[in-house]
């Protein structure tokens, strides 16, 4: 009887293929569980953009509401408002969504703030303040922004505000009037951009104290409506108005005088003579300069009425804290091990609310019981959260030692060489040396014999001394030269007046230089300060309250690393202080502005250092004798508590 032989099939060649739904079930079966942290970044995410949707949907009430309300302004209650406010608010989406755009882009330096490399030299610095990608972004919201509102509200008050001019000869021919409103609020948006990145008003401002959100908001928006920054002439308004009224005289000498004078130009006046033809010739169509002035007035106010607003509420709707107690009921874990896990997020401003929620915790003696009477686990949550800070705080401390350069984890090997481990008898010994290095000549010492056995001279030769002196006599006549021009100039009023507004001008611009120069190489390599100020404060808190309330002394354990991860810190504030005044001595005249400014946040951040090994050495006493520290800690911990 023959054996049936079994033998696999061949596989279905009309098999359906796999759905998106079963591909979508397969990858979520095999994506791994979501840990802890991913959950609490989650909800921080969440609750974040939530709270950012709400600021941007009342962005876009606020500038339907400011156009519809100038518009009524300019025109007046008419028979035909009914119908142009409809119109208004539906012109205003193009201006609410570069408006938008705009601020976006402004809440990334304060999500992920910029921290440029620093230059020693002023022109390096001036470029690369402009010349990067995150710089290049804000200048172009601004600009898109400017182009968006004055567009939209040019169409909005009346005819005479065109896009089109057009004449027999070239119908697409543009409005001047409108070409120059337009340009002229452009310029004043790239100037106020332009102004934000050098003084430094793009960095992140977080609250020192918890106060209600809506007081919060409230002080962002009218706390600086003071009437010094009002007029000031850096001011918002003060730059504004000081614009408005330079463009009309721009205009008359240089645009009309020169500018327009070059469109008929033949290499281009094939393309901008259809276009631009008519700016060049006088003509009663032309712009009066002064008749230019109210409408550039309105044209800025109604701009900055729309964005100023905006810019100083969205401050306190990124940076404010978050309410916890809602994730503490959604969450499994209690409230003391929900902060512990959000402590190791690498996340920097997600870390600063956590350690906002944990500083109000520990000044609450309910919570502070509930964390120094933890003996459930070991470790306790004492042990845990005071080992997740000290890592956070490490972790500052070495971006501070390495001066923000990246960390390596392993150090490359070098090969080792095989060696013989007995001689070869038959090798042949080789006489050592470098058989590559060419047979020195024999050279004539005659003439530098005679040269050395020479008389020795007690000066230099007759000629450099004449040569020197000559050159010396030059320098002090041309300085004295220089310094009786600039004193006849001097004596007069207008002249005197220039010269003192040049120096200062200089004096100013050599200060700023220093100054960033300074901010940089600090944030670079002390970005998280503001982190490490909170840890330690958060530290000397419980470390002060446990003397009464920790019964089972976990805090004094971990008191005496404690202590030395502080020492070690300011020891390494100390070193970047020390460092970078040094270096502060090439920049020339920005040498005072840099280490004026190095000085000042450099010395808070020791302050800080110091206060807090102060309170713990004064509510401890002279029990710290107990504790064994390193000589070099030791010594450090007696110098400060001695200041005291």
């Amino acid at each position: 009887m023959s054996s049936i032989q079994l033998r696999q099939l061949p596989p279905r060649t009309n098999a359906p293929a796999p759905t998106s739904s079963s591909t979508t079930t397969a990858a979520t079966r095999n994506r791994p569980p979501a840990t802890p942290l991913m959950k609490i970044e989650r909800q921080y995410k969440k609750f974040l953009a939530k709270r950012y949707m709400s600021f941007i949907w009342r962005v876009g009430v606020w500038t339907s509401s400011v156009l519809c309300t100038f518009v009524i302004l300019i025109k007046g209650f008419s028979a035909e408002l009914y119908s142009t406010l409809p119109f208004t608010v539906l012109l205003s989406i193009p201006v609410f969504i570069s408006l938008a755009f705009l601020l976006r882009v402004r809440k990334s330096y304060i999500t992920k703030p910029y921290r440029p490399s620093p230059q020693q030299s002023l022109p390096k610095l001036l470029i690369s303040s402009f010349w990067n990608e995150r710089a290049v972004t804000l200048l172009f919201s601004y600009a898109l922004f400017s182009l968006a509102i004055s567009n939209v509200w040019l169409t909005l008050v009346g005819e005479g505000q065109r896009l089109f001019s057009p004449t027999a000869r070239h119908p697409w021919q543009l409005n001047e009037r409108r070409v120059v409103l337009c340009a002229s609020n452009l310029g004043l948006f790239l100037l106020l951009a332009a102004r934000d990145i050098l003084q430094d008003r793009l960095q992140p401002v977080w609250p020192v104290k918890k106060i209600p959100f809506a007081r919060a908001v409230q002080s962002a928006l009218f706390d600086d409506l003071t009437m010094s920054n009002f007029l000031s002439e850096t001011g918002t308004f003060g730059l504004t108005m000081g614009w408005s009224l330079a463009i009309p005289i721009i205009y008359k000498i240089l645009l009309r005088g020169w500018v327009w004078k070059w469109v008929n130009f033949r290499l281009w006046a094939i393309f901008l003579r259809p276009f631009l033809g008519s700016f060049a010739r006088p003509s009663i169509r032309a712009p009066g300069a002064w008749s230019l002035l109210p409408q550039l007035a309105v044209l800025d106010l109604v701009s900055l009425a729309v964005v100023q607003f905006p810019i100083k509420g969205l401050m306190a709707y990124v940076t404010q804290p978050i309410h916890f107690e809602d994730f503490y009921k959604k969450s499994p874990l209690s409230q003391e091990r929900y902060l512990i896990v959000a402590l190791q997020s690498q996340d920097s401003y997600y870390l600063q609310f956590t350690l906002m929620e944990l500083l109000r915790n520990v000044h609450i003696p309910l919570r502070r019981k509930a964390l120094f009477d933890d003996i459930s686990k070991s470790p306790t949550l004492t042990t845990e959260l005071w080992q997740e800070l000290l890592l956070q705080l490490g972790r500052v401390h070495s971006t501070l030692v390495s001066r923000g350069a990246p960390s390596s984890s392993s150090t490359a090997s070098r090969p080792a060489t095989a060696r013989p481990s007995a001689p070869d008898p038959r090798a042949i010994p080789v006489r050592q040396g470098d058989i590559f290095r060419p047979i020195t000549k024999q050279r004539s010492t005659f003439g530098l014999k005679a040269v050395l056995d020479g008389p020795i001279r007690s000066a230099p030769p007759e000629p450099v001394v004449k040569v020197t002196q000559a050159g010396a006599l030059a320098v002090k006549r041309v300085e004295a030269v220089q310094d009786q021009v600039m004193g006849r100039i001097e004596a007069t009023p207008v002249g005197g007046a220039i010269v003192g507004e040049a120096k200062g001008l200089r004096k100013g611009v050599y200060d700023w230089a220093g100054k960033e120069w300074a901010k940089r190489n600090m944030r670079i390599a002390l970005a998280d300060m503001l982190i490490a100020q909170r840890i330690i404060e958060i530290i000397t808190t419980l470390a002060v309250a446990s003397i009464e309330e920790d019964t089972y002394g976990h805090v004094q354990q971990v008191l005496p690393a404690t202590l030395e991860a502080i020492i070690r810190f300011r020891s390494a504030i100390l070193g970047l202080e020390s460092q970078l005044s040094y270096q502060a001595g090439v920049l020339g005249g920005a040498q005072g502005g840099a280490t004026a400014q190095v000085q000042n946040e450099l010395g808070a951040a020791r302050k800080v250092c110091e206060n807090a090994i102060r309170r713990i050495g004064e509510k401890f006493g002279q029990s710290l004798g107990a504790f064994r520290f390193p000589p070099a800690i030791a010594h450090s911990l007696g110098e400060i508590c001695k200041a005291a």
